[in-house]
C-alpha cells in the first residue's frame, strides 16, 4: 500500500533536504541564470568566495562550487516551487534574446502551469507554480529526480526505510518504476529506473538533516560507505546506497549528512520574492527595451 501523504504525513528520520550541490565553470553566467533569470537570490553571508556560490531558494540553497571542470553530466530532474512562471519567463526571453545562452543546453519549455528549463549547465529544472504540488511556501526545492539501474527501486526505498527511518515507496512515476524516499515535508528524492549507459552523479551531492544522527553515521561507517567528515562531530558523508541485507552497492551519491546540531540547521536564507519589489526594476526594464532597439 502506498504512501498517501495527505492523510499520513509523515516525516521519519530525515527531516529536510536542504542543498543540491553541482559543479558549474563560471559564476558570472550562473549568476545571470539563477539570480537574473529565476530571481532566486546570491546567499550574502555563505559561500559568497570566488570557488563557490550558494542560491537562495526559499528554504533550499543550490551550492555551485567552481573548480574549473565542465559541467557534469546529469540526466535527473530538479523540481522547484516558482511564485510567477509569466514573470520567469520574460526574464529568461530577455536573457537568451541578449545571446547570453548561446552556444549552451539552455533551453525553456512552457507546460502550463509547469515549465521544464534546461540550465545553462545542462542541469533540468521543472518550475511548478505554487499549488501544483503539496509545499510549504511558495518557493523552495521540492524533489530531486535520479535515474537508477533497473531492478534497484525495491533496494533503494528499503535502504532508506531501515538505515534512515524515512517513509519511502516504490512506485511508477510517467511509466518508471520508482523509489519515492520522503527527505522532509513535501520534499522527496525519486529514484527512477532507467536505462543509462552511465549512473556516475560525478561532483553532485544532497545535503540532508537527519534524526539519530551519531546511529546513522555509526551504522554507514560499519558498512563502508563513509567519505570523509573532516573534523566535524555535527556532519560526515555518506557516497552510495546500498542493499540493506547485502550491503551491495545500488548507487553512487554523495549525502551531505547533518546533525540538527549543524550551525546551519533551518538559518534563515535571504530571498528576493516577490520580484516587483526588487530595487531597481524600473532601470531593468528600460535597459532590456534600450538593448532590444539598439540590436
Amino acid at each position: 500500500m502506498g504512501i498517501d501523504r495527505r492523510t499520513d504525513p509523515e516525516v521519519g528520520g530525515i527531516v529536510h533536504l536542504e542543498h543540491f550541490n553541482f559543479e558549474v565553470p563560471d559564476h558570472d553566467l550562473a549568476t545571470v541564470f539563477f539570480m537574473g533569470g529565476l530571481g532566486l537570490t546570491r546567499d550574502p553571508y555563505k559561500r559568497t568566495d570566488h570557488l563557490n556560490m550558494g542560491v537562495n531558494i526559499g528554504l533550499q540553497q543550490f551550492h555551485l562550487p567552481r573548480r574549473g571542470n565542465a559541467p557534469p553530466p546529469f540526466d535527473g530532474e530538479v523540481g522547484l516551487i516558482i511564485p510567477d512562471l509569466d514573470a520567469i519567463k520574460t526574464r529568461l526571453e530577455r536573457i537568451a534574446w541578449a545571446g547570453h545562452f548561446d552556444g549552451t543546453p539552455y533551453a525553456y519549455e512552457g507546460l502550463g502551469d509547469t515549465a521544464l528549463v534546461t540550465s545553462p549547465f545542462g542541469v533540468r529544472l521543472r518550475l511548478h507554480s505554487p499549488g501544483v504540488l503539496p509545499f510549504t511556501g511558495p518557493l523552495g526545492l521540492a524533489y530531486i529526480d535520479i535515474p537508477a539501474p533497473p531492478g534497484t527501486a525495491g533496494g533503494i526505498a528499503a535502504f532508506y526505510r531501515e538505515l534512515l527511518a524515512a517513509p519511502a515507496e516504490v512506485t511508477a512515476i510517467q511509466g518508471e518504476a520508482a523509489a519515492v524516499v520522503t527527505f522532509g515535508p513535501h520534499q522527496s528524492l525519486n529514484f527512477r529506473e532507467r536505462q543509462l549507459d552511465d549512473y556516475d552523479l560525478f561532483s553532485h551531492h544532497v545535503c540532508l538533516y537527519v534524526t539519530g544522527f551519531n546511529a546513522v553515521r555509526r551504522e554507514m561507517e560499519k558498512r563502508n560507505l563513509t567519505g570523509g567528515s573532516g573534523d566535524r562531530d555535527d556532519a560526515f558523508f555518506f557516497t552510495a546506497i546500498a542493499d540493506p541485507g547485502s550491503n551491495e552497492v545500488l548507487l553512487g551519491l554523495n549525502h551531505e549528512t547533518r546533525s540538527l546540531h549543524h550551525p546551519d540547521f533551518m538559518r534563515p536564507l535571504v530571498n528576493r520574492w516577490p520580484l516587483e519589489s526588487e530595487p531597481f526594476s524600473d532601470q531593468a526594464e528600460i535597459q532590456a527595451d534600450r538593448t532590444r532597439t539598439d540590436g
